[in-house]
């Protein structure tokens, strides 16, 4: 077996040993799953010659910091992850057993294979055999945590306190997919934020026979404010709404047609028949350098078996807005807390509840690390690397930048179609072999 194939297996072992743990952090009857994950994963740093140390937050799973140091001239690298998964909900939609790694068809299947589980552990596979050659060329540190899938809240201020343990050169994250299966380095992450609307007509449901048609409907009420939140053209209506926006470059817009996504190869993937961007953008531009608010959520009335006959006292929406470079999170939202008070009628009680918001990320892309990245990712994978402006966001960026005021790099490793928060999530061996590659040049040279 040659050296290729024996850290294609190890890697198979680390990854068949973390997967087997229901690590899910949406539900904290997985608590016991969570000692097992990070006592498991204390011991493979240990194995592999890192120190290590549990760093507890005040509500969140543990926090695993590991360093392993060749030298105090040499560059100091941070590696970010997180142990926690998403539910496997239906198991029967499962090819095979979830938390079972199950190798078919030229792809790994399980949670975790892809976010994150898989993609840390290719860097640590590949850095402990560089360990055990004495190949590898700077201090190694890792940071994984537990509970990336709930938002943690409390991260930014555990990196704020430790900044002293996780001072280095640069962050390498890799959490994601590649577009297209082609080598990719995310250039920005929109911000983000949540508000729940609700509108309260009444101190209780009442008969629709005797009352529907003569008093106000919350269900109603609340359908008319979120029908005014955009205009034809697909832009947001809410005054101010776009403020702060940067101006999208010519080079920005090169890039972004570099790629194409079409109406078919989206339908093939979600069954969605349609684009809604703005009038001459662009997919990738939309989702990547433009601010959005949509609607993830309405409650209101009865939806059980059968039907009963009322006009609702309440009604609730869910929303949620991505924010772009520049833009301040709290002055959006201050205008959309106008815009609801202007379009919620005298005879509606209304209540505006936030969750936690954050800003926007541009990553500098054209430094001198990105460059000798860029050519290691085109030595492996054979390709021209593309950036992506990424409409999701990772706030832990944004915490990083701001404590640490250092260069962070944004390598995803997984398949396109890896499905990671959905059934058969999975990683192409093929990736797989290609990331463990670029992992090995990336800290061996």
């Amino acid at each position: 077996m040659n050296k290729n194939k024996k850290l294609i297996e190890k890697f198979k072992s680390n990854l068949k040993e973390i997967i087997k743990f229901k690590s899910i952090s949406t539900d904290s009857s997985f608590k016991p799953e969570f000692i097992k994950t990070v006592d498991t994963l204390v011991k493979l740093f240990k194995v592999n010659g890192f120190k290590v140390k549990v760093l507890r937050g005040k509500t969140t799973n543990p926090y695993i910091f590991a360093e392993f140091n060749v030298g105090k001239d040499k560059k100091t690298v941070l590696i970010y992850g997180h142990y926690d998964v998403m539910p496997a909900g239906d198991e029967d939609m499962w090819k095979s057993k979830p938390f079972d790694l199950t190798e078919k068809s030229g792809r790994l299947f399980g949670r975790g294979t892809v976010d994150n589980k898989g993609q840390f552990l290719i860097h640590l596979t590949a850095i402990s055999e560089l360990i055990k050659q004495k190949k590898l060329s700077c201090n190694i540190k890792f940071l994984i945590e537990g509970n990336e899938e709930t938002g943690n809240v409390e991260i930014a201020d555990l990196i704020k306190k430790n900044k002293k343990l996780l001072a280095c050169d640069f962050v390498v994250i890799s959490d994601g997919e590649m577009h297209e299966n082609r080598p990719t380095v995310e250039a920005g992450f929109r911000g983000g934020g949540n508000v729940k609307v609700t509108f309260t007509t009444a101190k209780d449901a009442v008969h629709s026979g005797l009352y529907g048609g003569s008093v106000p409907n919350p269900a109603h009420e609340l359908s008319n404010l979120i029908s005014k939140f955009y205009d034809k053209n697909n832009k947001v209506a809410i005054p101010g709404f776009y403020k702060g926006v940067d101006k999208i470059t010519k080079e920005e817009l090169k890039n972004n047609k570099t790629m194409r996504l079409s109406l078919s190869k989206l339908s093939k993937l979600t069954g969605i028949k349609a684009f809604k961007n703005e009038e001459g953008i662009d997919y990738f531009t939309q989702v990547g350098l433009r601010p959005m608010l949509t609607v993830s959520g309405i409650k209101s009335g009865y939806i059980g078996e059968g039907f009963n006959n009322i006009v609702p006292c309440s009604a609730e929406a869910r929303v949620n807005l991505r924010f772009v470079s520049s833009q301040k999170p709290k002055i959006i939202l201050k205008n959309f807390v106008k815009f609801v008070k202007n379009n919620t009628p005298s005879y509606v009680d209304f209540k505006i509840e936030f969750d936690n918001n954050f800003e926007a990320i541009k990553l500098n892309v054209k430094s001198k690390l990105v460059e000798d990245i860029k050519e290691i990712l085109k030595e492996v994978y054979k390709q021209k690397v593309i950036f992506v402006y990424v409409g999701g966001s990772i706030p832990v960026v944004n915490f990083f930048k701001n404590s640490l005021g250092v260069e962070i790099l944004s390598i995803p490793l997984g398949n396109e179609d890896a499905n990671a928060h959905g059934a058969n999530e999975n990683f192409k061996m093929e990736l797989v072999q290609k990331a463990l590659e670029f992992s090995t040049k990336m800290f061996g040279k």
